[in-house]
């Protein structure tokens, strides 16, 4: 797992903020430094990293190099690896002081299913928030019809396209047997209702890959969340990979500062 943190100087503990990536998507996706930067200038330590499975490798943090390892990518090892990085941010740092009793998590699409999983069972975890998460741990093979899950059984994975790289990235058939063997452990409703730390839902009015209905389904099952709704944007919030200038999108500038606002909010309570 890689990881870096964006931090200002600080003479006193600075409170966390981890980001979770989803799928397809890298820490370093899409102008993520800048995010990482608007955080830092407000006051937090910002940790992003690579999830152990995504693909990526050290030596290539921004390809989806090890396929073998993107194959056997699941839920519960990304709820063990951000497991991990929870003990990093306990443990002593040289250069810089983590506020350990101020941690916050933000997740991104399956990110954000990663991150309500963890939220709901962590208490280290102080609030929550999730841009365009998906409402569900059934992700990316909900969609498949039953042939295609026996032809995926049969196979032992199957490929999707990546629309930027035009890889064909393979799914591991285990990703469907671990969420059949470990329902409890992946509902994403029953995690939802379970949260009692403050939490903001953040999504596109236009995302065509997780329709606005995840969100309202979030906040169905939690009614104590809020949820700010960006206008004329998707998915990615008008980013995109690679992003080659240093201002952020409109779109994603509004979400990274109603982001910054709510944690204010959180740790002026």
């Amino acid at each position: 797992m890689s990881v870096d943190i964006s931090f200002p100087k600080s003479a006193k503990a600075l409170p966390v903020v981890i980001y979770a990536h989803g799928i397809n998507g890298f820490k370093d996706w899409g102008g993520m430094d800048l995010i990482a930067q608007k955080f830092a200038e407000a006051g937090f330590a910002f940790l992003k990293f690579n999830f152990s499975h995504n693909g990526t490798t050290p030596a290539r943090p921004t390809e989806f190099f090890d396929l073998e390892a993107y194959k056997e990518d699941s839920y519960l090892k990304r709820q063990k690896d951000l497991e991990r990085i929870l003990k990093f941010v306990e443990s002593p740092h040289p250069e810089l002081e983590l506020d350990s009793e101020n941690i916050f998590l933000i997740g991104h699409s399956r990110g954000g299913a990663d991150a309500i999983l963890a939220t709901a069972k962590d208490a280290r975890i102080k609030a929550l928030i999730t841009w365009a998460a998906v409402s569900h741990a059934r992700t990316p093979w909900d969609q498949l019809s039953p042939e295609e899950i026996k032809d995926w059984a049969e196979q032992g994975y199957f490929t999707r396209k990546n629309g930027r790289t035009a890889q064909d990235l393979p799914i591991g058939y285990s990703l469907y047997e671990e969420y059949k063997a470990h329902k409890a452990d992946l509902d994403v409703e029953a995690a939802a209702r379970a949260i009692k730390a403050p939490w903001l839902i953040i999504h596109g009015e236009e995302d065509e890959a997780v329709f606005i209905k995840h969100a309202y389904d979030l906040k169905q099952w939690q009614p104590e969340a809020r949820v700010a709704v960006i206008p004329e944007t998707g998915h990615t919030f008008d980013r995109q990979h690679p992003w080659n200038t240093t201002e952020l999108p409109e779109a994603s500038l509004k979400k990274v500062n109603r982001s910054i606002e709510f944690l204010q909010e959180v740790l002026s309570a």
